[in-house]
Parts: C-alpha cells; structure tokens; sequence
C-alpha cells in the first residue's frame, strides 16, 4: 500500500500542471476514483489469500492427522491379521508363536 500511495501522491503532483482547470478536475476526479478502486481490490484480495492461507493450514492439519491414522490402522490391521491367522504353516503365526514363547 506505501509504494501505491507514493504513486499517488506523484500523480497527484503532476495533476496541477496538466490542462485547464476543468481538466485537472476530471482528471483529479478520474484517479481518485481509481485509487479508491485499487485500494478496495487490494484489500478484497488480502482478505482472499488470507482465508485461503487459513484453510490451506486447517486442511494441512487435517491430512497429517489422516496420516497419522492410517498409520495406526495398517499397523492395527497387520496385528489383527497375525491373529486370524489359522494355517499351521502361516509364517506370521510361526513368528507370533515364537515372540510368546520367549
């Protein structure tokens, strides 16, 4: 916003010396109200990209907490699975049986 008004202030410097007195009016007129413009958009914006930035975080969140249980499931569902495991000659069973026997 500083280097806009800068701007400003520069065009509104140069104004006087531009024209009739008729014309320095239109034209202080013409960039006022595109100053008033820019500003609005400027501010319209900053509101935009901050709630963007604000759901970008919530949403980052979010997915490493998915992460984090996904993780717990697999390794749930790997357990789990070790314990179905009814075959005799099931690897996995071997392995258990041999973890409880020591």
């Amino acid at each position: 916003m500083k280097v806009l008004d800068k701007i400003i202030e520069i065009i509104m410097a140069i104004i006087p010396f531009l024209g009739g007195r008729q014309k320095r009016k239109a034209m202080f007129e013409e960039v006022q109200s595109f100053t008033d413009l820019v500003k609005g958009q400027y501010g319209f914006l900053t509101e935009q990209l901050e709630k963007v930035l604000k759901d970008y975080f919530e949403m980052s969140a979010r997915v490493k907490e998915m992460h984090t249980e996904l993780f717990e499931l697999r390794s749930q569902l790997a357990k789990a699975l070790e314990m179905k495991c009814e075959n005799v000659s099931c690897t996995h069973r071997n392995r258990q049986a041999n973890h409880e026997n020591d």
